[in-house]
């Protein structure tokens, strides 16, 4: 028994150490920046601050396609908590929206399992920055994640051994839907629950109960154009095809070049599993096709159904913009609950679920594939920060910013007034990079203004692709930015932050190669002085690139 209990302490001390490591890079790279859609929490602290409209309905009216009310509740309490509008301190308060939702996840796992080993995988993989780019972003982290918890708690709640306290589901049902529009879809999937358990009473209370809520949630309610529902015939295969990509849309972790092809072999792959086990139960006889036993669903099988009426959701109101659209980081906390759901089936029902080997593997992979997160979003996380921070300084001196805002027009600075844009720079480091002097190195510069592209057709501005070659390894990975100084005004000055793409070394080391980046036209056009910028232990260095340089 003693061994037991310290074989259990050692799996719970082991299942911690994700969340343990995730939280630590989380409160290294959270930025207090606002970021896009981050524009809906700012004003509705400016709403709250100048009394232009009351609580209630500040908390529950309508942003794009959604009503955001626990996005402004998190800005709230950062803003009680702070005195001041901190987006770090909002993303660091998400976190424990992520913890909520492995605690959903665990609820399932402990439904059909007693042993918690393999438990494990779904902390390796959820606590990991497989998710970085909804949870270092303000308003998703308390939107995507909370839908997917809050959907999950509500379903937990309709159990048939839970028939006492069902009706908890329902306000935990409208949670859902007061995080972003996907939450809207459990309610029909708690209908169609009880009506296949034969809750007849229930399920008439959750619809009657259903309509009236949906009848006030849509009342002056209007989708935004991002939101292009509507379908034909013909377009029902690219539906289809954008479902399954939707689904499998953890595949594009492997590789973003293919990312499509993966993304449709492994969501067909989850898709046809998942009906096979549905349709051929395992029986003392084996197993065989049973209508009756398709409609016996556990708290697993409904909620894994949940999660593909989101990934349906979200092909309806996306698909028109391609099937590309259907592996955007912003559903990164969307695809990696499809595949911990689609895992949780198969230790559930899969016939090797015992199997040593199923064990091994299942730990084994979750670990590579959470290890090589780090390694593989390290740039692309590095890159996030560094724009936030040049956007920073950008809209402070220049009123604009260069790393987002590509389909909007940047707010006045009167919009900001309950936030304070921190300095990451000081004076002496700007002076030190807006130097015009200097030997000319041996790095080189290409701008490139791109047509007008169907990808870029919602932009205001011309996309200017920007590349700085031949860059060392004595230039670190991190913080570097591209200067630019107005040769016709040389007090005007523009930092613009810049992506490694470098080739790596085996040892971990850079290679020379390039820093890239795409920016939007907002820029004076005229010809500029170009430095190579960056810190080294919080002193300014820079190289000399160009004295002319065209934009």
């Amino acid at each position: 028994m003693i061994r037991v209990k310290q074989k259990q302490f050692l799996i719970y001390l082991l299942m911690a150490a994700p969340v343990i490591a995730f939280a630590v890079f989380i409160f290294k790279h959270a930025i207090n920046v606002p970021f896009m859609d981050d524009m809906e929490l700012v004003d509705s602290i400016n709403v709250l601050k100048n009394g232009t409209a009351d609580v209630f309905t500040t908390l529950v009216r309508q942003q794009n396609d959604h009503r955001s009310t626990f996005p402004r509740l998190g800005i709230i309490l950062s803003y009680l908590l702070s005195g001041t509008l901190d987006f770090r301190l909002t993303i660091l308060l998400g976190y424990f929206n992520l913890m909520l939702l492995g605690y959903a996840f665990y609820l399932i796992y402990r439904s059909a399992n007693k042993e918690i080993t393999l438990f494990l995988p779904v902390m390796l993989l959820l606590f990991s920055p497989l998710v970085y780019y909804v949870h270092l972003w303000s308003l998703t982290a308390f939107q995507h994640t909370l839908s997917i918890a809050f959907s999950i708690l509500c379903l937990y709640f309709l159990q048939p051994e839970k028939k006492s306290s069902w009706l908890f589901a329902f306000p935990i049902a409208v949670a859902a839907t007061l995080t972003n529009l996907d939450g809207i879809s459990v309610m029909p999937v708690c209908i169609f629950w009880l009506l296949t358990q034969k809750r007849w009473k229930d399920s008439l209370i959750f619809t009657g109960l259903t309509v009236v809520y949906l009848i006030i949630y849509f009342t002056d309610f209007k989708l935004s154009s991002a939101s292009q529902i509507g379908f034909t015939m013909n377009s029902l295969p690219l539906m289809a095809h954008a479902f399954i990509v939707v689904t499998g849309s953890f595949a594009r972790f492997i590789s973003d070049t293919y990312g499509i092809l993966l993304s449709t072999i492994l969501g067909s792959g989850i898709l046809l599993t998942f009906l096979v086990f549905k349709f051929f139960p395992r029986s003392e006889g084996g197993y065989r096709f049973s209508f009756l036993e398709i409609w016996k669903l556990d708290l697993t099988d409904i909620c894994f159904l949940r999660m593909l009426g989101s990934m349906g959701m979200i092909m309806i109101g996306r698909y028109a913009e391609g099937v590309g659209t259907m592996i955007a980081p912003r559903f990164q906390i969307y695809a990696v609950s499809v595949l911990i759901l689609f895992y949780l089936f198969l230790v559930k029902s899969a016939p090797f679920r015992k199997a040593a080997f199923f064990k091994i593997a299942a730990i084994s992979i979750a670990l590579v594939l959470s290890v090589y997160s780090y390694r593989k979003y390290d740039k692309a996380v590095n890159f996030n920060d560094a724009g936030l921070k040049a956007d920073s300084y950008n809209y402070t001196r220049n009123k604009f910013f260069l790393h987002q805002y590509y389909n909007l027009p940047d707010p006045e600075p009167s919009f900001y007034e309950n936030y304070i844009f921190p300095e990451y720079f000081g004076k002496k480091v700007i002076d030190t990079w807006k130097t015009t002097s200097g030997a000319k190195s041996d790095l080189g510069i290409q701008v490139t203004e791109y047509p007008d592209l169907p990808r870029y057709k919602t932009y205001l501005y011309r996309v200017k692709a920007i590349k700085v070659s031949n860059v060392g390894s004595e230039v670190p990975g991190k913080d570097v930015y591209l200067g630019l100084t107005e040769n016709a005004d040389p007090s005007r000055f523009y930092l613009v932050a810049l992506k490694d793409d470098r080739p790596s070394w085996k040892s971990g080391k850079a290679g020379a190669g390039e820093f890239n980046v795409e920016i939007p036209g907002k820029i004076k056009p005229g010809t500029y002085t170009a430095t190579l910028c960056w810190l080294d232990d919080d002193q300014p260095r820079f190289k000399m690139i160009s004295k002319n340089v065209s934009l």
